[in-house]
């Protein structure tokens, strides 16, 4: 017992340590700032209902279109949301896929806007609280759809 103790008891005496740190960490986390809040009640009242708007729109289309789209949490972010528009169009060499995630960083509000159909580098836009308005948000989502159309459209040429 003295030498597993002497063997492994600096190392558990670490790992004791690091978990105690990690506790705390997220104790700390857990506690949402004044902005977190914020950033919460702008995806809840402005951007979700406008999301929730366009794919509803979409999805009356579908079978005239094939497109389909997701509203999701983004899978890399702990906070924040994700809109995913795809098609379902057999014709195509290769699926399609565009998306757009809202996400806190630093007090602001940040855009990360994915997906143009392998002719384009992901775009990230920060903006302040006060930049997210429904007319903004509306203008996102619909510049989103008519450039996916138009890659879309380009493809059947």
């Amino acid at each position: 017992m003295k030498r597993l103790d002497h063997e492994l008891g600096p190392s558990l005496h670490k790992l004791e340590i690091e978990l105690e740190h990690q506790r705390l960490k997220t104790k700390q986390q857990g506690k949402e700032s004044a902005f977190d809040i914020e950033f919460n009640e702008i995806i809840k009242k402005t951007v979700l209902p406008i999301m929730m708007e366009y794919k509803k729109f979409l999805e009356d289309k579908h079978q005239d279109v094939y497109l389909s789209c997701t509203i999701e949490t983004p899978y890399q972010l702990h906070e924040g949301i994700t809109f995913e528009l795809k098609d379902s169009i057999k014709m195509l060499k290769q699926p399609a896929t565009r998306r757009i995630t809202f996400f806190p960083r630093n007090e602001r509000i940040h855009i990360f806007e994915e997906g143009l159909l392998g002719d384009g580098h992901p775009v990230e836009l920060s903006y302040s609280k006060n930049e997210i308005s429904k007319e903004f948000v509306r203008n996102k989502m619909s510049s989103l759809i008519k450039e996916y159309i138009d890659k879309l459209l380009i493809g059947f040429q």
